[in-house]
């Protein structure tokens, strides 16, 4: 029999002793998914060096069969590690968009082109802390919330809005508030006037011939079961198009203006579709990438509405539609005007959506005249690295404003590491000496030096009586078969 050595953590772990028989090779996915469920989990650890982070990944998984060189290879090819061969990807080149038409703006903001970021908005006046900067009613085209798609039709919640109804049943059919085709109920009678899509997309009854009713309810289907709630709202957006004779065509000329990029080249840049993973973190992330449900929800797409080929719709188009969707929306709606303010991790204005989904821009510091708005994409108490990753995978740039910019250079001057990897021989020796007279020894500084130590288990547990010193060592060398 043929033995050879294998060197291993904690001298009485069976665990890994097993896990050497049991030997994984991961798929770069799963690779990719722990790491970034690690940093969900101790953010510190984003900042480390990539040999610290392949040891912390391994103590998590050490059954894997995973080199270091093969673990930067992966990271590396999905984007969560650059090298001066290969930084990140990133797709904002690739983001385009046209003059928005009938852009209503007030007296107080205009639009104009930035080198850097395109379209933006830019105040004409100065502008007090707390003002109310612009509004805007209503969302484009508001589109009813998939969760809530199941209440709607049972006529508990508004078939629109979304909101809790709280009226009568008399109330509501004596103010013509219910469909007479359905169960369906509307809070108000804006709303109802507003619902122009229900009719055609949920009464087989319809002559309509752009669109199916019974071809859109397994279109609906499909994007409930697949959580794809922006596949949807794109084809309530398409019917509205089609069936608004009045405002149809401005509406369709007012997203078509709007940024957009293909859903295929934003997923290029996931960091994961798990927990920690921050791609469409907000709406959810229908396919993966080489996923075949996007030939099947365009199939569902064209039996929905039969005349979409002839109105130029490709699945190219339809994937753009759906990135386009999902850089512009807020809270799962497009507001027109505020598609164009661009992004600062510190943002000059805030906003806020009201029960009845209209959204209200204040400012959160005075703003000069000619100042250029911008809001945050992501939530800004988050740590550099985070926030950068948010904004390279959901709108395909890498991050340069002047908080980030300060924050890199603060990082490059002082290099501090994180405290979870300071080691013994980094702490002054006396400060060392006077901390260990008042507080008791940190338990991963006794680990690593395998020190003995007292384990205090509680008496009223009722344990039977044990020996209480513990002996840890950081490595031990165990023959096995080979």
């Amino acid at each position: 029999m043929i033995l050879k050595l294998e060197q291993l953590n904690l001298n009485d772990s069976q665990t890994a002793i097993r896990n050497l028989n049991r030997a994984k090779q991961p798929s770069d996915r799963e690779v990719c998914d722990d790491v970034v469920l690690l940093w969900r989990e101790e953010p510190a650890s984003e900042e480390l060096e990539i040999e610290q982070l392949f040891d912390k990944l391994k103590l998590r998984n050490c059954h894997w069969d995973l080199e270091l060189r093969d673990f930067c290879s992966i990271l590396t090819k999905h984007n969560l590690y650059a090298t001066e061969n290969r930084p990140m990807f990133t797709y904002a080149d690739k983001v385009r968009s046209t003059e928005t038409p009938d852009l209503n703006l007030n007296s107080k903001i205009e639009l104009r082109n930035t080198k850097q970021m395109g379209k933006g908005l830019v105040a004409k006046s100065d502008l007090k802390f707390g003002e109310l900067v612009f509004s805007e009613k209503w969302p484009l085209i508001l589109v009813p919330q998939l969760e809530k798609k199941t209440l709607a039709a049972k006529g508990r919640c508004c078939s629109l809005c979304g909101a809790s109804l709280t009226q009568s049943s008399h109330f509501t059919v004596i103010n013509g508030l219910d469909c007479s085709g359905c169960s369906s109920v509307w809070c108000s009678k804006h709303c109802k006037k507003a619902d122009i899509t229900h009719n055609f997309l949920n009464h087989q009854t319809s002559k309509n011939t752009q669109i199916d009713a019974k071809g859109w309810r397994e279109y609906e289907e499909f994007c409930r079961s697949n959580s794809a709630d922006i596949a949807y709202s794109v084809g309530v957006m398409f019917a509205r198009f089609l069936t608004d004779r009045q405002n149809g065509p401005r509406l369709k000329n007012q997203f078509a203006s709007l940024a957009g990029v293909s859903q295929l080249l934003r997923m290029k840049a996931l960091d994961s579709i798990n927990v920690g993973g921050t791609f469409d973190a907000s709406t959810g992330p229908e396919f993966l990438p080489d996923s075949s449900k996007w030939s099947t929800c365009f199939d569902l797409f064209c039996q929905a509405f039969p005349t979409a080929s002839s109105e130029g719709i490709t699945q190219e188009s339809f994937l753009t539609d759906i990135g386009k969707f999902h850089i512009n929306q807020v809270s799962g709606q497009i507001y027109t005007i505020f598609s164009h303010v661009n992004h600062s991790c510190e943002p000059n204005v805030r906003y806020e959506i009201d029960p009845h989904w209209g959204l209200k821009v204040y400012a959160r510091k005075p703003i000069t005249i000619g100042e250029e708005l911008f809001v945050s994409y992501v939530n800004p108490l988050h740590g550099l690295m985070l926030r950068r990753r948010e904004l390279r995978v959901n709108w395909g740039f890498i991050c340069n404003c002047p908080r980030c910019l300060k924050e890199v250079e603060s990082r490059n001057k002082t290099k501090i590491k994180p405290a979870s990897i300071t080691t013994e021989e980094e702490i002054e020796p006396s400060r060392r000496r006077s901390s260990l007279k008042t507080a008791r020894p940190d338990l991963s500084d006794l680990l690593k030096n395998g020190v003995e130590f007292d384990l205090e288990i509680p008496n009223e547990q009722g344990l039977p009586s044990r020996r209480k010193s513990v002996r840890f060592d950081k490595k031990v060398m165990v023959a096995v078969e080979e």
